[in-house]
């Protein structure tokens, strides 16, 4: 963008937010074209498919927008800024013009403010109150337009009280205005700026520092900032708790600094994280929530003391592909509770089935994707791993260098021969070794003709349908409902093959190796 200037005419800035007729979007360059004799704004559409091109006009260019085709230069005259104070835009939304349903958001803030309740004669009556504004502790000016402070004081002088402001798609351009909002509001503690375009300031001045003195949470989503400029940033912000920063195209961290010593929550959601990179982070003393969904990440190896207060992690929509990466959160030493949807590792397996395959990684695991672990379900679960990797170790490894691979893949084995102790036992004649079949366990609804959950057990054919039922209880929590067995075969899928006498054995019924077992209620 050599030899091109920009500044602002008139009353057009570039990054404002502008309007053309009925559509929106934002002032990228205002001046001159060569070869033509008006002023031009460089316009970056808010719909990317409304442009011609990405900032490039003649071979120079003027800006660069994120999509190829998502700006068009317009004469100036044709342009509208958006000029609205803060001010402006609260009495729209909360005063003057109040509309309907602004008068039942009004209600809900004043009573999520603990307000003494009146009684409301109509929208004349609300605007009469202004009293009512000092009241307000949690205000929504998201989507309106606003560019300024406005006036000195006249914040603070209307809504003083606001803890938690959300302004959310505004048209600020510097942090300079942002702060001589939040300057009014000496008991702001919860920001949200995102989907704003806000030229970061060369460092954090007095002003910048002493404005947000207070502030414990802030949420810059979609701001396209890195991670070095957030913690340059985060120097304004003292005493943050809470620092969300979703969709940034984050793709390298760094270690951290001071900035980030109290912070207790940090959501990295939709960036472009590696698990490497997010070690990077490991040494935070009280982080106790990690938010990385949507980041690609397709394995986990955990460095030694890693995220010491770290309590619960959210890692869905990623792309694991094994079960050894869940093994490695087994590492973290306060791990509580752990969301895990939509990861390739989880693909084909049935909620319970996966369910115990990662409870009995995670010693310490008490919630999972929402759901409490009861301390029967862990044990129950932990006692169906132990018994398959049992079978492994004494059947499958044959020497110390494949019992060591092994106990890396699984390293909890020892711990759970400790605390349970082993079943496994077999006669040195072959003749005697317990013989198992590998089938195909479906719980069955019969109201509906569904099959709810499918697991893959590898059972002795000693075991009687008895046994099984119990299994099936435990593995679909079906509690006291009825239950009817019958089975399938491989060679005649359409045949089902009942099973009634409940002392019997699998080897009775001639339930073989990769039979379907349903399991009816």
């Amino acid at each position: 963008m050599a030899g091109v200037e920009s500044s602002f005419y008139g009353s057009v800035r570039v990054g404002q937010k502008v309007s053309i007729g009925a559509f929106d979007g934002f002032a990228r360059y205002v001046g001159p074209i060569p070869g033509t004799d008006c002023i031009w704004v460089g316009v970056e559409w808010d719909d990317s498919n409304r442009g011609k091109h990405d900032g490039i006009h003649n071979g120079i260019r003027y800006f660069k927008t994120l999509h190829p085709n998502g700006a068009s230069f317009v004469h100036l005259e044709k342009v509208v800024p958006h000029n609205v104070s803060f001010i402006n835009a609260f009495q729209s939304k909360y005063g003057q013009n109040c509309g309907s349903n602004i008068h039942q958001e009004i209600i809900a803030l004043m009573k999520q403010s603990k307000m003494a309740s009146f009684e409301l004669v109509g929208m004349q009556k609300i605007q009469e109150t202004q009293a009512c504004f000092d009241k307000l502790t949690h205000v929504c000016l998201s989507h309106h337009g606003i560019t300024c402070a406005g006036n000195p004081n006249e914040i603070q002088d209307c809504c003083p009280n606001i803890v938690n402001l959300e302004l959310c798609n505004n048209c600020f351009t510097d942090w300079g205005t942002v702060s001589e909002i939040a300057q009014q509001l000496k008991y702001l503690t919860t920001l949200n700026l995102s989907f704003n375009n806000i030229s970061l300031p060369q460092e954090p001045n007095h002003q910048l520092k002493e404005s947000f003195k207070c502030l414990k949470k802030i949420v810059l989503g979609k701001l396209n900032y890195s991670w070095h400029e957030i913690m340059s940033l985060c120097e304004a912000f003292p005493v943050l708790e809470v620092l969300e920063v979703p969709d940034n195209n984050i793709d390298r961290l760094e270690t951290h600094s001071a900035v980030m010593e109290n912070l207790l929550y940090l959501n990295l959601e939709n960036n472009h994280l590696s698990w490497s990179e997010i070690n990077k982070l490991s040494s935070l003393p009280k982080l106790q929530t990690l938010n990385v969904n949507r980041n690609g990440i397709k394995d986990i190896q955990i460095v030694p003391s890693s995220f010491p207060s770290l309590e619960f992690l959210m890692i869905s929509d990623n792309d694991l592909l094994h079960f050894e990466s869940i093994c490695e959160l087994n590492k973290l030493p306060a791990l509580c509770s752990l969301r895990i949807q939509n990861n390739p590792l989880l693909k084909g397996m049935s909620v319970s089935n996966y369910t115990l395959q990662i409870i009995a990684r995670i010693a310490n695991l008490k919630t999972l994707n929402g759901t409490m672990i009861t301390l029967k379900e862990r044990q129950n679960n932990e006692r169906d791993f132990l018994k398959d990797l049992d079978m492994i170790w004494h059947r499958q490894l044959k020497n110390a260098e494949e019992k060591a691979a092994f106990l890396t893949k699984y390293p909890r084995y020892m711990e759970l021969i400790a605390k349970y102790g082993s079943d496994y036992s077999e006669d040195l004649n072959t003749s005697n070794k317990i013989k198992t079949i590998k089938i195909r366990i479906v719980n069955f609804c019969k109201e509906t003709s569904t099959e709810k959950d499918v697991i893959i057990k590898t059972l002795p054919i000693s075991m009687t349908l008895n046994r099984l039922k119990d299994l099936g209880k435990r593995l679909f929590c079906l509690g006291n409902k009825q239950l009817e067995f019958s089975y399938l075969i491989k060679e005649k899928p359409d045949v089902e093959y009942t099973m009634e006498n409940m002392n019997q054995t699998l080897d009775y019924y001639s339930v073989e190796d990769g039979n379907t077992v349903l399991i009816k209620w």
